[in-house]
């Protein structure tokens, strides 16, 4: 049974004192993003308030990672709406860029996924640069988050090969199961201790 915080509230009525109940309840973050305009309270039949807060709790448990013996949160969301990600590990990209496609998220890709060469070649197209670059993953969203899942879920049945050098590698899906899917690895490469996307193919 989920825990339910209770408070009184008393609220000084030209009639008296009335005596209101107000309940806090979690609200998880996919309920957030199916309807952005989802009120923050809401009122029952019995006049009980509830006011939900958003549990982000079991979300970011999906992006906490144990390198070297130390906890690292792989995907941070401040309170302002910015978003911070680490990839130390080239699965960490994986797991950063699916999340940013699922949520849309074209700009965080741009400014922090992505190699500055990549980057560097769009800034080159002038202003369409960026435009490009988001029409691009618009267009092709559905295959390389298709992608990006079976990597995700395959890695701990052997279906992901991981190859990497000093400072390049490759992500992708092995054979027996990169048939059913356009679109097969990611090509990385190590900037400052972190994976960026160099190419999808």
């Amino acid at each position: 049974m989920k825990r339910r915080l209770y408070i009184l509230t008393l609220c000084l009525l030209a009639a008296g004192c009335e005596t209101r109940r107000v309940e806090y309840h979690k609200r998880p973050v996919w309920a957030r993003s199916m309807d952005g305009n989802m009120p923050e309270s809401t009122i029952t039949a019995d006049g009980t308030e509830i006011r939900w807060i958003d549990d982000r709790s079991r979300e970011l448990q999906g992006f906490e990672q144990t390198i070297g013996g130390e906890q690292v949160l792989i995907r941070t969301e401040q309170e302002d709406g910015t978003v911070e990600l680490q990839c130390v590990l080239p699965m960490h990209l994986v797991v950063n860029l699916l999340e940013c496609l699922r949520r849309g998220e074209y700009q965080v890709i741009y400014d922090q996924l992505i190699s500055s060469e990549q980057r560097s070649w769009y800034e080159e197209e002038g202003d369409v640069g960026y435009e490009r670059f988001e029409d691009w993953f618009q267009q092709n969203r559905k295959d390389i988050a298709s992608m990006l899942n079976r990597m995700h879920a395959g890695k701990v049945f052997g279906e992901v090969s991981i190859s990497t050098g000093k400072s390049r590698g490759t992500v992708s899906l092995r054979p027996k199961v990169a048939y059913d899917f356009r679109l097969k690895a990611i090509d990385i490469v190590r900037e400052d201790g972190q994976w960026k996307l160099v190419d999808v193919r």
